[in-house]
């Protein structure tokens, strides 16, 4: 199968990024949730030109499989629906009505940073909505993967590091969303201490090395941005029973702008920025380029 770095080569790349979300062990909270996927979210597909070469990447399907599996590990009762207002008519069945965007997506490749590593980022935002349709809270998240260039692995290895990403974020939605205010508001029952999941550390990818990669940097994106994003923590790997995401970061800290010049400058400081899994499967913090 040919990288996506031998493709680029060759003219335009499209890719279809693919969901490898393992079931997630994490205890059902004793509510029910309608869940509006919008358009733009499951039809969503990044594009965009650099150094001549046009890329595309289908998101939509991946994550709409990854958001819909989640809620409902998460929750007694999901109510799919077509709308934030078709979801008020199940009020008396529903504690909140949730609706997921993404906010950015962006990539680096071998031949950006020059390092042997495919990196990738997708920063998610959920809007969370009273039974009756009223906005209530917002609470924004952000997924991590990388690939070797050259790896043991089946896909082309920027799909395997967007696979990661998306894998990441969906530890941390898992994980530290019924630690958000706006969730013990809507569904007083939602005791964090009861969603520690029995759950496996992803192992690290095979077919990392000791070398580090470079950071996404910042790209345009076709979905809008709706609100601050409240950042989480963050976890990649192979595939394994979905795992806690680390506390790296604060469930509350607020987000600002990626930054794509320096490093994290302490654990709280997390942007827009990949990083490879240690031998246990943590994820570590990025030095700054040489």
């Amino acid at each position: 199968m040919l990288s996506a770095a031998a493709l680029a080569a060759c003219g335009p790349v499209h890719l279809v990024a693919k969901s490898d979300i393992p079931q997630p062990l994490v205890q059902k909270l004793p509510a029910g949730v309608a869940l509006y996927v919008p358009t733009e979210f499951s039809q969503y597909v990044h594009k965009e030109e650099r150094s001549g070469t046009k890329w595309q990447i289908e998101l939509g399907k991946a994550q709409t499989e990854t958001i819909t599996r989640l809620v409902n590990a998460m929750f007694e009762q999901v109510i799919p629906v077509d709308s934030v207002n078709d979801a008020t008519t199940h009020a008396n069945e529903i504690k909140a009505i949730l609706e997921p965007s993404v906010e950015e997506f962006a990539f680096v490749t071998p031949r950006d940073a020059g390092s042997p590593y495919f990196a990738v980022s997708i920063k998610y935002r959920l809007n969370v909505y009273s039974p009756d349709g009223k906005l209530a809270d917002s609470w924004g998240f952000t997924g991590y993967g990388t690939a070797q260039a050259q790896g043991v692995i089946m896909d082309d290895p920027l799909i395997h590091a967007t696979s990661l990403a998306m894998r990441d974020a969906g530890a941390k939605f898992a994980v530290e969303f019924r630690e958000q205010p706006m969730v013990r508001d809507l569904i007083p029952n939602a005791d964090p201490e009861s969603a520690t999941a029995a759950v496996t550390k992803p192992a690290a990818d095979a077919s990392k090395t000791n070398d580090t990669p470079a950071k996404p940097e910042t790209t345009t994106q076709d979905s809008s941005t709706q609100g601050s994003p409240t950042e989480g923590s963050s976890t990649q790997g192979s595939a394994a029973p979905l795992a806690t995401a680390s506390p790296r970061a604060s469930p509350n800290a607020d987000s600002t702008q990626p930054d794509t010049t320096s490093p994290p400058a302490n654990d709280n400081d997390q942007r827009n920025t990949a990083a490879p899994a240690d031998a246990s499967g943590t994820a570590q913090p990025v030095p700054p380029n040489q």
